[in-house]
This record gives C-alpha cells, sequence and structure tokens, in this order.
C-alpha cells in the first residue's frame, strides 16, 4: 500500500508540475496575441489580461491529455533513470500491476474534469465572448433555444438590431414560422414590432408572410400600418452565418448538454454537433486513461536499454497521433459519415488496446 501511495504522490506530482509550465506558456503567448490583436480597439492592458484568463481554461482543458501523457513519461523515466524500476520489479511488482494507480488516477480525473471543469470552462467561455463583444465594433447575429422556440439577433444598418423569436424553423435557419421582430433604435428603443405567420431569408432581405406591423409613433403609442400583407426587411445575414452563431457546444455545461441539445431539435436543428460533443465528454475518463498508458508504454524500460531520447520522442509523436485520430474521426461524426459513439469512443478505446499490447511487447521478463 505505501508503494501504491509513493506512485500515485509522484505520478500527481508530475501532472501539477507539467500542468503549471504549460499553463505559464499558454498564458504568456495568449497574452501577447491579445496584445496584438486588440492593439487597435482602445482595450487596457487590464481588460486584456482579462480576456487572456478568460481563454485560458478553454485551451488548458484541450491539451490537459496531453499534460497526462507527459507527466506518466515524466514518472515513469525518473522510475527508470533512478533504479527504482529495477527494485519494483526485483520485488515481483510486473508493468501492468505498476501503472494501475496511475491509470486509475486519470480515470478519476477524467471523471472530474467532465463533471465539474467542463462547467466551469463552459461558463469563462461565455464570459468571454461577452467582454470579446465589448472590444468589437459592430454585432453579428446571435442565436439561442428556449422553450419559446428560437430567438436570433441581427445588425441592422445604420445602426440599431432586430431580435427575431420564432417558434420553429427549418434545419438551415432561413425559413422561420409563427415569427415576431422586435427593432431597435442604436439607442435601444424598440421602434417597431412585426408578427408574421413565416418568413424567408433570401439574398440580402427577410420576405414575412402574412404580416402584421406596428411602428411606434412621436407621443411613443404604436400603431398598426401593416395588417395580414408581405413585408420585405433588410438582411446581412445568411443561412452560414445563422447556423455559425449556434451556441458552440463547448459553451454549454456538460450537465445542460442533453436538454440544450432537446430543446435546439424540437425548434428544428440538427444537434448531431452536440450529441457528438457529450459523446467526446463522455469518453474523456478513456480517453485520459489512453494518455497514461501511451506514456508509460514508451518509459517503462530500463535505462540500460538505450535509446531513451528515441522512445521519448516516439511517445509524444504517439500522443499528437492519438489527437489527430480523435480529430479526424469527429470530423466524420459531424458530417454523419460515421456512428457517434464509433466516433467518439474508437480513438481511446483503441488507444488502450495498442499502448497495452505495445507495454506487454516491450515488457522484460
Amino acid at each position: 500500500m505505501t508503494l501504491w501511495r509513493y506512485v500515485l504522490r509522484r505520478f500527481l506530482r508530475s501532472v501539477l508540475s507539467v500542468f503549471a509550465i504549460i499553463t505559464l506558456v499558454m498564458l504568456l503567448f495568449g497574452g501577447v496575441e491579445n496584445l496584438r490583436r486588440y492593439a487597435d480597439s482602445g482595450a487596457s492592458a487590464g481588460d486584456v489580461m482579462e480576456v487572456t484568463l478568460l481563454e485560458a481554461p478553454e485551451t488548458l482543458y484541450q491539451v490537459f491529455p496531453l499534460v497526462l501523457m507527459l507527466a506518466s513519461l515524466v514518472t515513469f523515466l525518473g522510475f527508470a533513470r533512478t533504479s527504482e524500476l529495477v527494485v519494483m520489479r526485483a520485488a515481483g511488482i510486473s508493468a501492468l500491476r505498476l501503472i494501475r494507480v496511475p491509470v486509475a488516477a486519470s480515470v478519476v480525473l477524467g471523471i472530474f474534469f467532465v463533471a465539474a471543469v467542463n462547467p466551469f470552462v463552459a461558463a469563462t467561455i461565455k464570459r468571454g465572448l461577452v467582454v470579446e463583444e465589448d472590444f468589437e465594433e459592430g454585432g453579428g447575429s446571435q442565436m439561442s433555444f428556449s422553450t419559446d422556440g428560437v430567438w436570433l439577433r441581427q445588425a441592422d444598418t445604420p445602426g440599431g438590431q432586430t431580435v427575431i423569436q420564432a417558434a420553429r424553423t427549418n434545419p438551415n435557419g432561413t425559413i422561420l414560422s409563427r415569427v415576431r421582430m422586435f427593432r431597435f433604435d442604436e439607442g435601444g428603443t424598440i421602434y417597431s414590432r412585426i408578427d408574421a405567420l413565416a418568413a424567408r431569408l433570401g439574398a440580402g432581405e427577410w420576405v414575412l408572410e402574412q404580416a402584421t406591423q406596428w411602428d411606434r409613433d412621436a407621443e411613443g403609442r404604436f400603431e398598426r400600418v401593416v395588417s395580414g400583407g408581405r413585408i420585405t426587411l433588410a438582411s446581412t445575414l445568411t443561412s452560414d452565418q445563422i447556423l455559425d452563431s449556434f451556441s458552440p457546444p463547448e459553451v454549454v455545461g456538460f450537465w445542460h448538454l442533453g436538454s440544450f441539445i432537446a430543446t435546439m431539435e424540437e425548434s428544428g436543428f440538427s444537434g448531431l454537433r452536440h450529441r457528438l460533443f457529450l459523446q467526446s465528454e463522455l469518453a474523456k475518463p478513456a480517453l485520459f486513461a489512453a494518455m497514461v498508458l501511451i506514456g508509460a508504454s514508451f518509459a517503462l524500460r530500463p535505462t540500460r536499454f538505450g535509446q531513451t531520447g528515441v522512445m521519448i520522442l516516439l511517445s509524444v509523436l504517439a500522443g499528437f497521433a492519438l489527437y489527430f485520430l480523435k480529430n479526424f474521426t469527429e470530423s466524420l461524426g459531424a458530417d454523419g459519415q460515421i456512428p457517434i459513439l464509433a466516433a467518439a469512443w474508437t480513438p481511446p478505446v483503441a488507444a488502450i488496446l495498442l499502448s497495452l499490447g505495445l507495454l506487454l511487447h516491450l515488457e522484460d521478463g
């Protein structure tokens, strides 16, 4: 039991060390990039630092599997360099028994990351988007979902904005049903409201069918100016912009992702990308375990065999290869070319099996 606590302590210490180094590098490069990005926006150094700190959790969340792989590599290379690995094997402890503690710790970390860190990262991304909007001129489109249906905001020219609410829409967001539009001027005061049975997005315009429009007069009262006719409103939106304005799956916390997908699909949109992200999060503990096994499989060999540098290089390349395979399968899954479960679970499971096979092959004795 004392040995397993020692191995766990060494592994966690390596995780913290590698994580601290990568965090420092990420903050440094992110800060420099944001200083260049917002140089002409009038943002202060404090504002740039705030954006950098808000962006860091998302990046660190994505690279943490590589942190685990490097930490595993550092831990077991340390054991091999100090001959502790030789002593452990002489005591009858096989490589498979030795890696149980780091693998179990990585699985626990994976569960913690999905359950607790994911919602925190989603909150920081949301806050970061709000802060970035304050630095950027103009407004694009933003879409959200609620029990009332779809909500869409578009920027108007020369100023103001239009908030659109619809009960349902088609998959590409160009046809809305049971539409309400609220038009605001530059000062944020509503000056017009339009209700329509349907709205269709054409080339640079919304075409509203069976629409009724109320405009605000000089005395602040709303008068009906159109009743049951067709109305055309200028718009700079396109179908691609509407689809891109979705809340990305990373912005939705893990515990709210299921209800968000259900609401989005009830509104008429496809939830394939969000379902894939949900399965990828569920597979994260397996991914963490795979990264630890990759690091261990290349480091669990006595230093007298030599080629330590080659083994480190191969371990790093294997980690990046797993990342490439993961991104590739998720791209296929997002396009509907392979099942979502296969896209999310195949890379980590395959990496675990290959790492175990390599570990058994390289095991000495």
